[in-house]
């Protein structure tokens, strides 16, 4: 009885995630998740070359503001459509939109153009992340999902070995543009590989009660509200007030009731998933900035910092896969907390949507999960928005560079603690 009962509880093997048709769907996954990874870990690398080039300090912020506000409109479409339609049709168009996005970056002659490129290829990438997270809730047994979730996050290693030094040899030798074209035949072999894997995956004739009209509005008064903390005139006051007036009621809509004072369950999961997102890239998203503006660095020095986190994501990653049963949600996400750089993130960023999965409906997987996902998009924004808010003041001469960077660090510490306090409102994510 004894054995019997270890080897129920045991974690599952790790070559049950490839085993025959589902095999081939995990490692189109797994290339999906890779794609993302290059690019995002590119861009953070060029971006104090691009800000030189383009000489758009104040708008530095806005390259990860404008992608996940972006993403933030795309994902609540995504989920009812992937709902209704199946994974496949999805992706096909948000793939498109995600290479088109590259293409305009790549040929942006100014901060403000690449910024609105980085807006478009936002689009694409809410559609492909709400396909990854919904296929996994859809076709894997509970049993599997942590294994799977750990995989993709393990997707960031190969890509954080070589991604930043990439970016930074793109950035110095023949320009920073090359890194934006560069990820192109990457995404037509990801085309390849996961449109067949996606065939057949089950769809649901239930609507889904996520609003997409409020995520629009609630994405446009979120812009509102950075744009007027940005650039401070006259104007910011009345901006930043209906910014504010805009987000909180579509907020309320879009949200599980009780997000916004993180009661217990999903909406605790939902507010824990914007404040994990919002800690990390008010930090980590200004770290080559800091490393190259105040102490010097070249960007190839800077992006061994960037492979170094990476390494640490993923690590932090493979032990949340092992730990998740044995700790529980609650207990991870407060540990990931105090780690919030990137350790701590590759404990949190798996954990959150596996609380989640644990308790949607059958059916509503991707309508369910869209909600935490668009706080996970909305605390992207905010957070890297805020903090290149108070880069921003830098560029306009009202603090210096460096606190500019501590101003935006702080916003990253005060997220992290308010993390830790909801952790233990979770869901526990642990097989019954």
């Amino acid at each position: 009885m004894a054995r019997t009962t270890s080897a129920g509880t045991a974690p599952p093997r790790w070559r049950e995630v490839f085993q025959g048709a589902r095999g081939r769907l995990t490692a189109g996954l797994l290339i999906l998740e890779a794609l993302v990874a290059v690019e995002i870990l590119v861009v953070a690398t060029i971006l104090p070359a691009v800000q030189r080039d383009l000489h758009g300090l104040q708008l530095y912020g806005w390259n990860y503001a404008a992608l996940t506000l972006a993403s933030f409109g795309a994902v609540p479409i995504a989920g009812k459509l992937t709902d209704r339609l199946g994974p496949r049709r999805v992706f096909a168009v948000a793939i498109g939109i995600y290479g088109a996005g590259l293409v305009f970056a790549a040929t942006a002659p100014s901060m403000l153009v690449l910024v609105i490129a980085r807006f478009v290829q936002g689009i694409g990438g809410g559609g492909l992340y709400v396909v990854s997270l919904a296929t996994v809730a859809k076709t894997y047994p509970k049993r599997i999902r942590p294994r799977v979730m750990a995989l993709l996050a393990s997707m960031w290693i190969l890509p954080g070995l070589l991604g930043p030094p990439v970016g930074a040899l793109l950035a110095e030798t023949v320009g920073w543009r090359w890194a934006f074209v560069a990820p192109l035949p990457l995404i037509a072999l990801a085309a390849v590989m996961v449109m067949p894997s996606l065939r057949g995956v089950s769809v649901s004739e239930k609507r889904s009660g996520l609003p997409v009209v409020a995520s629009l509005v609630l994405m446009v008064g979120a812009g509102s509200l950075l744009a007027a903390l940005t650039d401070l005139t006259l104007w910011s006051i009345p901006l930043a007030v209906v910014g504010l007036a805009v987000t909180i009621p579509a907020l309320r809509r879009i949200t599980p009731p009780g997000t916004l004072t993180a009661r217990r369950g999903l909406p605790a999961a939902s507010a824990a998933a914007f404040l994990a997102s919002a800690a990390f890239f008010a930090t980590d998203g200004f770290v080559t900035l800091m490393l190259t503006e105040t102490r010097g660095l070249s960007i190839a020095g800077a992006s061994l910092v960037l492979t170094a986190s990476s390494l640490a994501w993923a690590a932090g990653s493979w032990w949340e896969s092992r730990a998740i049963e044995r700790l529980g949600a609650r207990r991870l996400t407060s540990v990931g907390a105090l780690l919030i750089g990137a350790a701590g993130m590759g404990i949190v960023f798996p954990t959150i949507p596996l609380s989640v999965m644990g308790e949607v409906e059958e059916g509503r997987e991707a309508g369910e999960l869209s909600s935490t996902i668009l706080m996970d998009y909305l605390g992207v924004g905010i957070g890297a928005g805020l903090a290149g808010a108070s880069v921003a003041l830098a560029d306009a001469g009202t603090l210096s560079i460096e606190a500019g960077l501590a101003g935006a660090f702080s916003i990253g510490i005060v997220a992290a603690v308010l993390l830790a306090l909801v952790a233990r409102r979770l869901p526990d994510a642990r097989a019954s």
